[in-house]
């Protein structure tokens, strides 16, 4: 690891460590939630979206904490909508009997 900091090194792995964590969150927003996405010309409008996608992903997390084991907590927001939240079904048109 290369590096400016003037740290020891347990101490600068911990700071990259978070920083990674972080950069990861970001990631899953942005990809998860369309954190990233500004559809308005209004800053608050933006600002708004922003706001309801960290919250929606708040909630997420607190859901993925409840309901799956620790195997599945490294699971992407993506694949827990996938195998939980979208469930699969047929539509079938049929006639009446006469």
């Amino acid at each position: 690891m290369v590096t400016n900091l003037s740290l020891p090194q347990k101490d600068i792995v911990r700071v990259y460590r978070k920083r990674a964590a972080i950069e990861d969150i970001i990631r899953e927003l942005k990809g998860g939630f369309a954190f990233g996405k500004t559809g308005s010309s209004s800053f608050f409008a933006n600002k708004a979206r922003m706001w309801i996608s960290v919250i929606a992903s708040n909630l997420m997390r607190l859901m993925k904490s409840i309901a799956l084991d620790d195997q599945q907590q490294s699971w992407t927001i993506n694949t827990f909508r996938d195998r939980l939240l979208k469930i699969g079904g047929r539509v079938s048109l049929s006639t009446p009997a006469r």
